[in-house]
């Protein structure tokens, strides 16, 4: 990426709302998604009760996410960038700590979304000719791209709170000039949860 980002511009403060935008439509769509899984699984064994139909929404889901995150995605490492600079000039504690680990992984996140995109761009450099938007040879290896990049979409969406609670930090500690206590951060999504959403 050839962004250049620093902390505390107009742009930055852009980049954020953009981020606190995905942050909010991704809570939505997951929330639409574990409801539809809940009515159209069962109960016990979690196995749709329509493997196509439970695919096609699924598919769907992964896709909106995505478009979600657009806004988002050519700034990502410049944000995580912009916070890993932050980090190093807070004070260490236990708190900075965590929000320390929560950017390692949005930046490890990034780096494999910005792999899965250029991955997309060699198949689809590939495809014969007539393998156009809207058949099934360009859609279904498109729909496999978009459902391996939906596990990276989800670790913004656990994480990307911490980018807040950085620049938050950061710039209360530029105005006072002096350290500052650590707000604790928001409840992250659980393995368990995230696991049941992938299903």
């Amino acid at each position: 990426m050839t962004i250049s980002l620093e902390p505390g511009t107009e742009e930055h403060r852009l980049y954020l709302r953009h981020l606190a935008h995905y942050l909010r439509h991704s809570r939505q769509i997951l929330a639409a998604w574990d409801h539809y899984s809940a009515q159209h699984s069962d109960p016990e064994t979690f196995q749709p009760h329509d493997e196509d139909a439970y695919g096609v929404r699924q598919q769907q889901r992964d896709a909106d996410t995505l478009a979600a995150f657009s806004r988002v995605y050519y700034p990502a490492d410049e944000l995580v960038d912009v916070a890993e600079q932050q980090l190093a000039q807070l004070p260490a504690s236990d708190r900075t700590r965590r929000y320390a680990w929560q950017v390692q992984e949005l930046h490890e996140a990034t780096e494999r979304l910005y792999a899965v995109y250029n991955d997309w761009l060699t198949v689809r450099a590939a495809l014969p000719e007539s393998a156009q938007p809207g058949t099934p040879a360009y859609e279904e290896p498109l729909s496999e791209s978009y459902a391996e990049a939906w596990h990276y979409l989800t670790q913004w969406a656990i994480h990307g709170e911490a980018l807040f609670a950085v620049n938050a930090l950061a710039e209360r500690q530029s105005k006072t000039g002096a350290p500052i206590a650590v707000a604790a951060p928001p409840a992250p999504v659980t393995a368990a949860t995230a696991r049941r959403r992938a299903q």
